[in-house]
């Protein structure tokens, strides 16, 4: 029987790279903001068994909504990988914007603890099951302008390593991925010196697939980075 996957932020980036990927092997619950990034992406899973919705993952109702319909449609969840966030605001920490930075909390943290809120109770009902908390490389040192965008991946950093702590005792894994530049619309310019999606994808993959185990934290860095912790 095939494992359900469910992929927020999937319409783009390292989220779309990895529904590309586990298409063939895995039922897929797909959500994102845009129709018009999800209807292509759709056209790339093949005879895939999906279900996906577009909304904005920081309106709880819309999560609670979409994740009453993965289990209605698919029974349970086995995975849950937590990749939807941004970056929306570069400031010097005397210059951060209080509601930019808010809204930044809820978009790269409350919203994903609010995703492993809903479908915990499937995992612990069954004992198994793996969450995979898409983080950042700046949870790994600090750099001048990111203060909003890594204190709330911090905090999320934090969440997701008691959540590994306490998830323990009901056989379920937690995987924290801190990749560094990748070469997606994330970023305002391409660069082909950064890390492709497919590349965090295949490591995503890999640590999907493990049964006997669990790889807490993968760390994946493009050459091009000199700031190595």
């Amino acid at each position: 029987m095939k494992k359900t996957v469910i992929i927020t932020g999937a319409t783009d980036g390292i989220g779309r790279a990895l529904a590309i990927l586990l298409s063939r092997e895995y039922n897929l619950a797909l959500c994102g903001r845009s129709e018009d990034k999800m209807t292509p992406l759709i056209q790339k899973l093949g005879d895939c068994h999906y279900y996906t919705e577009c909304f904005d993952i920081t309106d709880e109702d819309m999560r609670h909504s979409f994740c009453e319909h993965v289990k209605q449609k698919f029974g349970t969840v086995d995975v849950l990988v937590n990749n939807a966030g941004a970056n929306t605001k570069k400031d010097k920490i005397t210059d951060i914007n209080l509601n930019d930075l808010r809204y930044m909390f809820e978009l790269n943290c409350v919203s994903s603890l609010g995703m492993i809120q809903e479908v915990y109770p499937l995992m612990a009902e069954r004992k198994r099951g793996l969450f995979v908390n898409i983080l950042s490389s700046c949870c790994l040192f600090n750099n001048p302008m990111t203060g909003s965008y890594s204190a709330t991946k911090d905090a999320m950093e934090g969440i997701s390593k008691i959540l590994t702590k306490e998830a323990k005792a009901d056989n379920i894994g937690v995987c924290n991925v801190y990749p560094g530049g990748v070469d997606t619309n994330f970023r305002a310019k391409a660069n082909p010196n950064y890390l492709r999606p497919e590349t965090v994808a295949k490591m995503i993959k890999n640590c999907i697939e493990i049964e006997d185990g669990c790889v807490h934290d993968i760390v994946l860095r493009p050459f091009i980075e000199d700031n190595i912790p």
